[in-house]
């Protein structure tokens, strides 16, 4: 039984191959119209249900193309856009050089400006640092796998419960909440819509960002993020930063859970509405 499951994984493994392409249309049952970055024609790919939500749609885009059946799936769909891609470069070799400078004294306390960025959120748009900057923020890590349900879940839980205080609230349209995946592999923009999705999520006023993995290791450094892989998952410590409009660290919260309504409050004294109440 095991030589079988063994040989069907290979097969499936010698089935995938990598395709670049720009996304020509994408239809409600998921098949994806893709034309070739190289050569003539056009492939039909199934997208996942998070893929077909994210706005692929005239973009050029990377996958792994793997055969099941009479039909070709499309998973882990990420950009492959060339100026994005520049873009993301030079801010990951910036803050590569940027933490090997640092050296043990990376992780940024109160009152440091936040790192730079440019990542993927769940709408596959690229967002860097600039695009928070006016904007209190609220900022933490999760990976969408985790199996501990005192750790990434109830993370994402109390960053909803933090969504819904600040929807009822006046004078909190300007205040945004961040989570960056620290599993890039697996989380693409798809699969964070998805996971985002099933909490109900704000898209509007909640990013969640992936991309490339060196940059998210050094971002996890200068934020105090620490992980470990260890049989088949990550161990890793939690913490929620909240960010002012000028992009400075002005409270670190340990842990994966917090007091959604304290931390409303400390957003709310950033953007200047403390003690307004929700409605």
């Amino acid at each position: 039984m095991f030589r079988l499951l063994a040989l069907l994984v290979c097969c499936i493994r010698l089935s995938a191959a990598t395709e670049t392409g720009r996304v020509a249309s994408v239809a409600a049952d998921g098949w994806a119209k893709v034309v070739p970055a190289k050569g003539e024609g056009v492939w039909l790919r199934r997208f996942s249900e998070g893929d077909r939500k994210v706005g692929w749609v005239g973009r050029t885009v990377r996958y792994e193309a793997v055969a099941e059946g009479q039909e070709t799936q499309a998973r882990g769909v990420v950009s492959a856009d060339a100026e994005e891609l520049r873009q993301v470069a030079e801010v990951t070799d910036a803050l590569r050089r940027e933490t090997a400078d640092k050296g043990r004294m990376v992780t940024r306390m109160p009152n440091e400006l936040m790192p730079n960025m440019a990542l993927w959120d769940q709408d596959g748009r690229l967002v860097m640092k600039k695009d928070f900057l006016g904007h209190p923020l609220a900022l933490n890590f999760i990976f969408t796998s985790c199996r501990s349900a005192r750790m990434c879940p109830a993370s994402s839980a109390c960053m909803k419960q933090l969504g819904d205080v600040l929807a009822k609230t006046p004078g909190a349209a300007d205040v945004r909440l961040l989570t960056i995946t620290f599993d890039p592999e697996t989380d693409t923009p798809g699969v964070l819509r998805t996971y985002a999705d099933g909490y109900g999520i704000d898209h509007a006023r909640h990013r969640f960002l992936t991309g490339d993995a060196g940059q998210i290791k050094d971002l996890m450094r200068h934020y105090g993020i620490q992980t470990l892989r260890d049989d088949g998952t990550i161990v890793h410590n939690a913490a929620l930063l909240v960010i002012s409009p000028e992009g400075r660290i002005a409270y670190r919260s340990e842990g994966p859970s917090f007091d959604a309504e304290a931390i409303a409050e400390r957003l709310l004294k950033l953007s200047g509405t403390a003690g307004t109440k929700a409605r």
